[in-house]
Order: C-alpha cells, then sequence, then structure tokens
C-alpha cells in the first residue's frame, strides 16, 4: 500500500510576489536534537537554513553521494528502520492583529525528505517534495503571543523513491520557514500569463485571479504601460491588450512590475512579455528561433550544501552570462525560488525540473517504477502541480521538465497532460519520452554526432541501437522529428574536459530544428571537508565512509566547486560565441548569432602580436549589425597601417587578435566581458624551413661535439650518448626520464561508456561505436603496459657534428614496442639541437594517451614563459578557448584546481618556452624547429598522480616534471558520453620533432 500524500494546502501560492501583509521569517537558531532508533544524540542548537549533516564529520552523520543506486534497499514504500531522525523547535511571536482578520500559514521551502510538524503540541500536519514549498494552514493552532513549533524531520521516507537524483543526500531544513498571515480580503493566487506578438510588437496579459468574495474588487497595475484595470468580481477578469512593449528575452531581459490591489492586501511583482512556440520543426522565442546555449544546474555550494545564498547566486549567474550562457536547466528540481527572480532580471532561460527521479529502479530493470504505478499517481501530481504554481509567473521559464531519468509510464502522461492543460503557453519536456508521446521537445542526453544528424534527417532510425529510443516504430519516429532537438545533457564536464564543444556547436548551428543543449553540468559538487590531521580538502563519494556511492561522478562541472573557471568552460564559451569576428582581405567581418538585438553595445578590441609580443592595439565601436545577420566592417586607418606593416614583416610570426568584447553600455558586471576571439596570421613567416634561423648547420661553424667520456657535451647540454638522454642544461640538471606514452587518466579517460571508438569508426555506426560498455580507455592502456615502459638501447653513433641513440620502449610481456630515435647536433655554444623520430613497433591494440619526452627538472617553483597556445590548457578537442601569444604563468598556477589527480595542464602549438627559477642563474630555453610540439609542467610525474586520489595525498614533491609532447590524445566526454573522436585520437603511428635547447 502506497501511503498518499498529505497536506491541508493542496497548492501553495506562487513565492514570485511580494506582500504588504504580515510575515515572520523562523530562519535562525533552534534547538535541536538528532534521534536514531530511540536514542538522542547530537543536542543543542542548529541554524535554520541547514543540512545537519554539514559541515561533515560534525557528530550528526554524513553526507551520502549516489547518482543512481538508492541508499537505501529498494522496497518502496519501506525505509529502513534505522533512519535518522531531528527534532527541531523553537518559540515564535505572533502578533495579536493577525487573529480574527484571516488565516496564518506556516510555509516551508524545502526540508529533506520527510517532516512532521507541530505547534503548541498539536499535530498541524506533513510534508514530502524536499524541494518543493509546502504550506500548512495552523490558523487554529497558534495564540496571540509566544508559540512553540516543532518539527520532526526524517531522512528517510517513501519520498526518497522519488528523489534518487544525482547529487548528495543532504537531510534537514534547507530553505526558508516563515509564518505568513492572510488578512481577510487578500488575494491568495495570482498569475498574470503574458504573450507577445513579434509582427505587431504588442503585448497580451491574461490574468488568473483568487481570492474570496470580501477582497474585490481588485485593481491591477502596471505603471510602466499604462495600465490599470479594475475588476468588480472574478467574472469581469478579462484579458488586456497592450500596443507596444518591450519583449523579454534572454539578450534583454525587459522587466515590468505589476502591481494588484485587494480589499485586504497589495502585492507586486515582475513580469516580461514572451512567446514561445514550435513551428515546424523549431523551438521560437518571440517569433525567432531559439538557441539554448545553456548549462545544468544543481543547487550547490561547498560548505552551505543546498542552503541559498543570493550574493553567491548572483555571483554565479552573472558568470554564466560572462561566458556565453543564456539558459539553465534546474537540474534534477526546482531551485530556490529566488534564484528565478535573478534570472527574469539578467536574462536567462530557465527549463524548470520537477523534483522527480527514480533513476535506481533502472538497476532492477524499471520493475516495480513507480512512474507506471497508479498507486503513486498522486505523489506525481502532487510534485508536478506544486512546481508549476510555485514559479509559474516567471518570464524566463521557457518550459517545465517532469523529472529526469524516471523511465516511462502513465503517470508522467498524467502530469503532462496536466501541465499543457494548466500552462499552454510553455512547454512540456521529459527526456525519456523516446516516442514523443506528450513532450514537446525531443530531447536526449550525450548523442553522438551522427546519431543527431539521423534525427534530423527525414527518415530511418532516430537513436543508436544500445539506446532505448532506437526501438520507436516508424510513426514514433516521424512524431519525434515534428518536434525540435535538445540536448539536454550533453559534453559530460567530469575532470580536465569536456572534448568536443566546438564539433557539437557546428551541428547545432546547421539546422535550425537542433535547439542547442545544456552542458553537464555548471559546478562541481565536492564538498569541503578535512583529514584527520586538519588538512582541507574536497571531498567525494566515499569519502565519508558511504556504503555505497558513486565515486568522483560528483565532480563533472564547468566550474570548480570553490568558484575556479575550467579551461573547459573557456572552450566551450569560445566555441557558441553568439558573436563573431575575423578578419578577411583586409577587413573585418563580424556575424551575429543574436537573435532579439542588435550588436551596437558591443566592441572589438584588436591587436597585433610579432612573436606573441604586442606591437600595435585598438578598440573599434561595433556598428548595429541586426540579428542573425553579419556585415563586413572596413578597417580604420590606424589598423590598416598596423596590419600593413606586419604584413610585410620577414621576422618572427605576425597575428592580429580581433576580440568582441561588452562595451560600456553593458551592466558593470558585464562590461568587458569576452564574447568571441579569433586570430589571422599576418605573415608567411616559417620559423625555419631549413632547420634553424641560423640556415644549414656547416663544419665550418660548428664547434665538434665533445666527448667527455662516458657523456657528451652539446653546446650548452650534457648527454648520455648511449641512449640520448639529457642530462644537463647549463647549470640545471636534469633526470632524463626518455620517452613517456603515459598519461594519468583522466576522468572522461576512465568512462566505461558505449560509445567507444577504438574499433568502431562514428562514421559506420550512427556514432554508436562498438555500443558495449568498457573496457575504458585507461582500462585499455594499464593492459598495454604504458604506464611500465622500460628501454633497451638498440644502438648509437658519434660522428665529428652529432651524436644519436636508437632505444625501444616496451612493458614486460608485450610485443608491441615504440622505437625512439634521438639525435643531437650542436648548433653553437648556446644552442644544442634535438631531433626525434618516434615509430610504433609490433601490433598496439589500443590508442596512446601521449608521446612526448619526460625531463624530471629540480623541485623548484619555476615560472614559465611560452609562446603557443594558452593562458589556460589546451587539448586536440578542447582548444577553441586558447590563443596564440607569449603567456606567463608560475608553475603551480599551469592545472586547474583538482578534485581527483589526473592528467592536465597540457599547452598545445608550442613555438618556445622559458623556464626560470630565483634559485638558479640559468634560464632555460626551449624552441620548437619542426613538428608538433606541447608541454606539461607539474609537481608530479604522471604515475604519481595516477596513484592519487584526492591532491592532498600526492606525495611530497621531489622533482619538476617538464614533459614535451610531441602528440597527446583528446579528452572526449566518455564518461558519460562519446568517445575521443577520429581527428582527435592518437593512434600508433610515426612522429618527429627538431627541438632546440639554449641557455641565457
Amino acid at each position: 500500500m502506497i501511503p498518499q500524500p498529505e497536506y491541508t494546502r493542496v497548492v501553495a501560492p506562487s513565492s514570485h510576489v511580494r506582500s504588504n501583509a504580515g510575515e515572520i521569517t523562523l530562519n535562525g537558531e533552534w534547538r535541536f536534537q538528532l534521534l536514531n532508533c530511540g536514542s538522542t544524540r547530537g543536542d543543542g542548537s542548529i541554524t535554520v537554513p541547514s543540512h545537519w549533516v554539514l559541515p561533515a564529520n560534525s557528530g550528526r552523520g554524513n553526507p551520502i553521494y549516489t547518482n543512481l543506486v538508492y541508499p537505501i534497499p529498494l522496497d518502496p514504500p519501506s525505509v529502513p528502520d534505522n533512519n535518522p531522525t531531528a527534532e527541531y523547535e523553537r518559540s515564535v511571536e505572533v502578533p495579536a492583529d493577525w487573529f480574527g482578520t484571516g488565516r496564518v500559514f506556516l510555509r516551508t521551502e524545502g526540508i529533506e525528505s520527510h517532516a512532521e510538524v507541530w505547534v503548541n503540541g498539536t499535530r498541524a500536519g506533513s510534508r514530502l517534495g524536499s524541494r518543493l514549498v509546502h504550506e500548512l494552514d495552523v490558523s487554529d493552532l497558534v495564540v496571540p503571543g509566544r508559540n512553540s513549533v516543532r518539527i520532526l524531520v526524517r531522512q528517510w521516507s517513501i519520498g526518497t523513491y522519488l528523489e534518487d537524483q544525482d547529487q548528495w543526500w543532504l537531510p534537514g531544513i534547507f530553505r526558508d520557514v516563515t509564518l505568513r498571515h492572510r488578512p481577510e480580503g487578500c488575494i491568495d493566487d495570482v498569475w498574470v500569463r503574458t504573450s507577445f506578438d513579434p509582427e505587431t510588437g504588442s503585448g497580451t496579459l491574461h490574468p488568473d485571479i483568487r481570492a474570496e468574495s470580501v477582497a474585490w474588487p481588485i485593481r491591477l497595475e502596471i505603471a510602466a504601460l499604462g495600465v490599470d484595470a479594475t475588476f468588480a468580481d472574478p467574472s469581469q477578469v478579462h484579458t488586456i491588450k497592450i500596443p507596444s512593449v518591450l519583449p523579454w528575452s534572454d539578450e534583454s531581459p525587459a522587466l515590468y512590475e505589476v502591481t494588484l490591489t485587494s480589499s485586504g492586501e497589495s502585492v507586486a511583482f515582475a513580469t516580461g512579455f514572451r512567446s514561445v512556440t514550435v513551428k515546424n520543426g523549431v523551438l521560437r522565442a518571440n517569433g525567432r528561433p531559439l538557441n539554448i546555449r545553456g548549462v545544468n544546474r544543481h543547487e550547490i555550494h561547498s560548505e552551505r550544501g543546498r542552503v541559498f545564498d543570493e550574493a553567491s547566486a548572483r555571483a554565479d549567474l552573472e558568470l554564466m552570462k560572462r561566458h556565453n550562457v543564456n539558459a539553465i536547466r534546474t537540474a534534477h528540481s526546482p531551485p530556490h525560488p529566488r534564484l528565478l527572480d535573478l534570472a527574469d532580471e539578467l536574462g536567462l532561460w530557465v527549463m524548470l525540473e520537477c523534483d522527480l527521479e527514480t533513476h535506481g529502479f533502472e538497476l532492477a530493470h524499471w520493475e516495480g517504477n513507480p512512474s507506471d504505478d497508479p498507486a503513486w499517481r498522486q505523489h506525481f501530481m502532487d510534485r508536478i502541480e506544486r512546481t508549476v504554481e510555485r514559479d509559474k509567473n516567471h518570464p524566463s521559464i521557457f518550459s517545465w521538465s517532469l523529472g529526469n531519468e524516471s523511465g516511462e509510464g502513465s503517470n508522467l502522461a498524467a502530469m503532462a497532460a496536466w501541465v499543457k492543460h494548466r500552462d499552454p503557453d510553455r512547454l512540456v519536456h521529459y527526456e525519456s519520452d523516446h516516442r514523443a508521446e506528450y513532450t514537446e521537445i525531443y530531447s536526449r542526453m550525450y548523442p553522438a554526432l551522427e546519431e543527431i544528424e539521423a534525427f534530423l534527417a527525414d527518415n530511418g532510425p532516430i537513436a543508436v541501437s544500445h539506446h532505448p529510443a532506437s526501438h520507436v516504430t516508424e510513426a514514433e519516429a516521424a512524431r519525434a522529428r515534428t518536434l525540435p532537438y535538445l540536448m539536454v545533457e550533453y559534453l559530460h564536464a567530469m575532470g580536465t574536459g569536456p572534448g568536443g564543444a566546438a564539433d557539437y556547436q557546428r551541428l547545432v548551428e546547421s539546422n535550425e530544428r537542433m535547439a542547442g543543449g545544456f552542458v553537464w553540468e555548471w559546478r562541481d559538487h565536492a564538498l569541503k571537508t578535512t583529514t584527520q590531521d586538519g588538512r582541507p580538502y574536497l571531498a567525494y563519494g566515499g569519502d565519508f565512509g558511504e556504503v555505497v556511492h558513486d565515486g568522483t561522478f560528483i565532480a563533472d562541472g564547468l566550474v570548480s566547486a570553490d568558484g575556479f573557471v575550467s579551461s573547459g568552460l573557456l572552450d566551450w564559451a569560445q566555441s557558441v560565441a553568439p558573436v563573431r569576428s575575423s578578419w578577411e582581405n583586409g577587413a573585418i567581418h563580424v556575424s551575429s548569432d543574436l537573435r532579439h538585438t542588435t550588436t551596437e553595445s558591443l566592441k572589438i578590441v584588436w591587436r597585433i602580436e610579432r612573436d606573441g609580443v604586442a606591437q600595435a592595439d585598438g578598440v573599434l565601436a561595433l556598428e548595429s549589425i541586426p540579428p542573425s545577420s553579419g556585415r563586413r566592417l572596413a578597417a580604420t586607418s590606424e589598423l590598416s597601417s598596423a596590419v600593413s606593416d606586419a604584413s610585410r614583416g620577414t621576422s618572427g610570426e605576425n597575428w592580429l587578435t580581433l576580440e568582441i568584447r561588452h562595451g560600456a553600455t553593458a551592466p558593470a558586471w558585464l562590461t568587458g566581458a569576452l564574447i568571441h576571439r579569433s586570430q589571422a596570421p599576418l605573415n608567411q613567416y616559417v620559423s625555419d624551413p631549413s632547420g634553424s634561423e641560423r640556415g644549414e648547420v656547416r663544419a665550418s661553424e660548428t664547434k665538434r661535439t665533445e666527448q667527455t667520456e662516458p657523456d657528451l657535451v652539446v653546446g650548452p647540454t650534457l648527454v648520455d650518448p648511449a641512449n640520448g638522454g639529457l642530462l644537463r642544461i647549463g647549470t640545471v640538471p636534469v633526470n632524463d626520464l626518455g620517452l613517456i606514452a603515459w598519461r594519468a587518466p583522466t576522468d572522461n579517460d576512465r568512462g566505461h561508456g558505449p560509445i567507444d571508438y577504438l574499433h568502431a569508426a562514428p562514421e559506420a555506426t550512427l556514432g554508436a561505436g562498438s555500443g558495449l560498455r568498457g573496457p575504458s580507455s585507461a582500462d585499455r592502456w594499464q593492459d598495454a603496459g604504458l604506464n611500465r615502459l622500460v628501454s633497451s638501447s638498440v644502438g648509437s653513433t658519434l660522428s665529428d657534428f652529432s651524436a644519436s641513440a636508437h632505444t625501444r620502449w616496451g612493458a614486460a610481456g608485450s610485443a608491441a614496442a615504440i622505437d625512439c630515435v634521438r639525435s643531437w647536433t650542436q648548433i653553437d655554444a648556446n644552442t644544442a639541437r634535438l631531433d626525434v623520430r618516434i615509430s610504433p613497433r609490433g601490433t598496439w591494440d589500443t590508442f596512446w594517451p601521449r608521446v612526448g619526452l619526460h625531463l624530471a627538472l629540480p623541485n623548484l617553483l619555476w615560472d614559465v614563459e611560452w609562446f603557443g597556445l594558452g593562458p589556460q590548457e589546451s587539448y586536440p578537442d578542447m582548444r577553441s578557448g586558447a590563443f596564440l601569444s607569449r603567456h606567463q604563468r608560475p608553475m603551480n598556477e599551469l592545472v586547474d584546481p583538482q578534485v581527483h589527480p589526473q592528467e592536465a595542464g597540457h599547452r598545445s602549438d608550442l613555438r618556445d618556452l622559458a623556464l626560470s627559477s630565483p634559485s638558479t642563474e640559468t634560464i632555460v630555453r626551449i624552441r620548437r624547429v619542426h613538428g608538433d610540439l606541447g608541454f606539461s609542467l607539474r609537481a608530479w610525474s604522471p604515475q604519481e598522480l595516477d596513484l592519487a586520489a584526492h591532491p592532498h595525498e600526492l606525495p611530497t614533491p621531489t622533482h619538476a616534471h617538464l614533459i614535451l609532447d610531441l602528440a597527446m590524445h583528446g579528452l572526449g566526454s566518455r564518461s558519460c558520453g562519446p568517445d575521443v573522436r577520429p581527428p582527435y585520437q592518437l593512434r600508433p603511428r610515426e612522429l618527429s620533432a627538431t627541438i632546440d635547447f639554449s641557455i641565457s
């Protein structure tokens, strides 16, 4: 028997409205006891809102992280007898003038997961739905003056089975608690539905007002639009047409203040006029195609958990806008209501998701899934009704999402039907409705590019064979193709990565039926805690002794738990930029994919650099370019002259950089933020067609390589002639660890997902790859012994002007190997040249993670200056955000903060590199002469990184590990999506490079 939800008031009214009626916050200190199976522990006080398990290890239990598996036995509706239960109690003074003039309600915005409420010793009722608003009518229980409120919160309940979201389980009263006076003649609820007609520029108001008869007449005003209407009674409420309004959009979030006045109350809130429709399979906002540049956002903070802080939330959303984000999916539940006010104000489209997920039933092949069990119907309806009714007045919300990963079933269909009846102006979304029976946006998680292209075709399959969506009928596929296609989750941003953003964006821009997507996800969920000896660190699943958990899967954000912007976010932001520029034939070409506004508020910042050093710069005002169009802008005389001078340059690389940035008319927090960057070469300079800027090396100009048994002096370097290893550069000793073909696996390298492209190319499999889970790339690399290669000397030669050594690198038990030939030549007393050639030997049944030379330098805090891509890290499929220039960073800032140590910090397209330290007089200089080259510099070797589960577990550094990479494998998204695509794969092949080593 499934217990039905209990409530005194079926649905709480909107949180969006501000009222002049009385309200008392119950936030603050409460008396607290943690009860467990009849025993009492944790006496004292607690701040509301909060989670009693935070901070962790405080004696009140600990957080639990699971993605899919339930942390309790899968036995609905039962929950364990050992059920952490907390008792909260406090007093509140209720004004005497609240009595005899209306009703009093106790409103709770969020409690995980079940609560019972007592007022003055009498049970008032209970609540379910952790992230949902709930009101109890306590009018008959409160008295003038001092009142007692007691709330008993249980961590596990029947609601737990509906809240298996990918996040921490964090019990407690974590959102606001208020006591609300509803005076006689008040407005019980109001909904002002709005629409915008893009043809005429007019707006329409559809008021929906609930109030008792004594409240009428009710006056509605929008002063800025000259709207002033008084409705004598409910039958007189009518639609109001306004000839001219400014529409609301993400680009121009125009808001209007609405005021309603009844006999007993005045309420106010902001509204905006916009229309969201689907026409010919295209998602449209205000008549124009809507391109979702979105992120999935959980309500999470590394210390507070799901406790809301408005300043932090505002900063979060402003950070999104500064990185070209225009939409949020509230994964996987309604956020704190104030977040939606901020989205309205700042301009972010919102897909608002219901507090529903039953993902753990997938492990039981969906047997017993509540989504298709009529006994659970009222729970499902209760959740969607409270979701919609709380937030219905927000113009930013374009879609209601029924929930996440709850399988299929009649209860979901019933939810969709209710939503469309209640709110016909917004779209219904549910990703697992693969037959498109009741949703209005067809969405998928982590699709391959070819799979999306198949959907966009006129007929044929709409999904890869291993996905449930492939089992639809031809008619169902045809129906799905009438809907916009949305990547509701894509680009799993776990660890270093994700890779492939630019490829997805090219596909989005190729077809208007592609509505865009929401990256998974915005912020890491890691929680701050300390080791036993007091060292702080960021924790993930398993760090709190969970019986079952999903490990590092919680750390998958474009932004770190501490708010650090990752290289992945910079790459994505550049890839999706809505306004772009390029230099073509002596002019600037600007293309705008803005849909509702022109570009005159933007500016172009230009810069000319030679070998990464600025030679000239300037700023151009950007003309007014209409939405979804482009324009050729003539260069100013200053820019033309600078380009002409640089184009005639015969030394160095001359590059023009163009940056589209927000101008001075933008809000202060947005002014100057980068939208897009492009670069164009201005000369045909080649660094060294013959191998050196100095020309061919000739015997008459070059000092003979000196042999000092058993080592060789080659210019400023000391070399081991037996293996070609570097022993010293100037005065800097080097521990040459030779060839390296291993990287500490990234979280995506460790992914076992079925979209595996080693043996099944995406072009031949509709993007499906192997279609089978595992082994991961990391598994294959380890099985191939790439982390334990040892060298064998094949041979070496020494002549008057060169030294060459041939080594073979292989792993015990493996016939496959890598041949490495290193040849040294002295250019002059200050420069040694290394030619390195790599070739595979035998059969390699795997990608290579990387191929490079591993040099262990002294354990110093090196300062690094390089000419190449930067300043952030870059990889073959994550390099759009990096740009060519001369960059500088200390060694300890070359790697984005990591929750789980792994490969990171690689910079590609290296031209030259300089390493200096106050501890050494020698500046080590490394210059690429020929071939591709990248580098990384870290205090730990890849093997040391691979063995550590957390940064604090890394050993005390003994060296600075410099790796000069000839090639690097891409990143992909296989922790939850597709493998590295073919253009970015490092398949075993011959590689070569020429590198100069010098000192100054």
